[in-house]
């Protein structure tokens, strides 16, 4: 793993990022809220390290606090995708049957639809707010888990360990915790990990089309979105925070690759 240079990369952006969202949490320069009479618009300077927006607020403190957002978005939403999709994929291969079709034809239904338009269209019904931005990209993100999760059960659940673990009478629970999500682990952590992009994405996506956390949030998708008609005076309002994404999803492609690499022993040797 440690010879892997992209996962290198990808694991230095991403602590990067978390620092940022842990400097925010104790210290910005202002509050990302503060309106600075006469300072609109400013060029970066020792009292606005990246300038001020259109209304006065300074950039700088905006940004570190739209890293708390896109990053704890992106690991939430990665986290609810393996807790909700991974866990139904493995009871939908291990039970089988009717339930399996049940959830199969449940997940096609959701992906019929691309995945930002499904999330606009929840957004759009749900309306705005955090809350709300979560559960429509989390609900994009869990029938890709559930696939991966439940083509790789499907394999361990056929294998003579599982077979020899139900004749010597072995619950279900013990089989599936004990048996099926150990073996399963490797899909689940590479597609955590591109959940966690996705998430980021769709929510910077949602900002942007004015759909998603809603002001005052400093959302770097609506920072984009709010900086679109400044892209000639004052650049920096949508370079930056443009290029703070395409960093921190790159990390987080850059890290599931490189877990996709180590764990599985097909690709190790073509890494």
């Amino acid at each position: 793993m440690m010879k892997n240079k992209s996962f290198l990369i990808g694991m230095a952006l991403f602590i990067f990022f978390c620092l940022m969202a842990g400097l925010a949490t104790f210290w910005t320069p202002y509050s990302y809220q503060e309106v600075f009479d006469g300072a609109a618009l400013l060029k970066p300077s020792a009292r606005f390290l990246l300038g001020t927006d259109d209304l006065g607020r300074d950039l700088f403190s905006r940004l570190l606090v739209g890293a708390q957002l896109s990053l704890g978005i992106g690991i939430f939403v990665g986290g609810l995708s393996v807790v909700v999709g991974a866990s139904l994929g493995i009871i939908s291969a291990y039970y089988g049957k009717k339930l399996d079709q049940a959830l199969v034809q449940m997940m096609n239904g959701i992906q019929a639809l691309p995945s930002l338009l499904l999330a606009l269209f929840v957004v759009a019904i749900l309306g705005g707010g955090i809350l709300n931005v979560i559960l429509s990209v989390t609900l994009v993100s869990i029938p890709v888990m559930f696939r991966l999760v439940r083509s790789a059960a499907l394999v361990e659940n056929s294998k003579d360990y599982i077979v020899a673990a139900r004749a010597v009478g072995a619950s279900d629970f013990r089989i599936i915790t004990a048996h099926l999500f150990p073996n399963c682990i490797t899909p689940i952590l590479v597609q955590s990990a591109v959940c966690c992009s996705e998430a980021i994405l769709n929510t910077a996506a949602l900002g942007f089309l004015g759909l998603g956390i809603p002001a005052p949030y400093p959302e770097w998708g609506t920072m984009l979105s709010d900086s679109k008609n400044f892209i000639e005076t004052a650049p920096q309002l949508m370079t930056i925070p443009g290029l703070c994404l395409l960093l921190l999803i790159l990390s987080t492609q850059l890290i599931s690759d490189g877990l996709r690499d180590h764990l599985d022993p097909k690709l190790r040797g073509r890494s």
